[in-house]
């Protein structure tokens, strides 16, 4: 199974949009790192991607607790306007398998129901 998605929308967006779609799953979600707040105190922190101060990168880690002791991590990276979420599979964490399912489905869902929302939004 792969473990991202890739979305077509800025990192708040897509942060709230899984949130939504893992606690309407029954899943407890913990936004443990927030890269915007991170960099609030440092005002002359040049962007990787962009070259300056002036950037709109995003970069958020979730932690999902289902019915498992130990919770998954979740990643979502963005910049211009392109979000990749990934759940983090690593030697020290591997998240339990069925809860990885539930969290890429809300995942599919989520993408599913943006994709739907700027399908809309380009006719109206």
């Amino acid at each position: 199974m792969d473990a991202s998605i890739l979305f077509d929308s800025d990192g708040e967006t897509v942060t709230r949009a899984a949130t939504a779609a893992l606690t309407r799953r029954g899943l407890y979600v913990v936004r443990s790192f927030d890269l915007r707040s991170a960099l609030t105190p440092h005002v002359n922190c040049d962007c990787p991607h962009h070259g300056t101060a002036q950037c709109t990168c995003q970069f958020v880690v979730l932690l999902v607790y289902g019915e498992a002791a130990a919770p998954l991590v979740l990643t979502l990276h963005s910049h211009d306007d392109r979000t990749s979420a990934q759940i983090v599979r690593d030697a020290a964490n591997a998240p339990d398998p069925h809860l990885a399912e539930q969290v890429m489905a809300a995942l599919t869902e989520a993408a599913l129901t943006a994709q739907t929302q700027n399908a809309l939004a380009s006719v109206e």
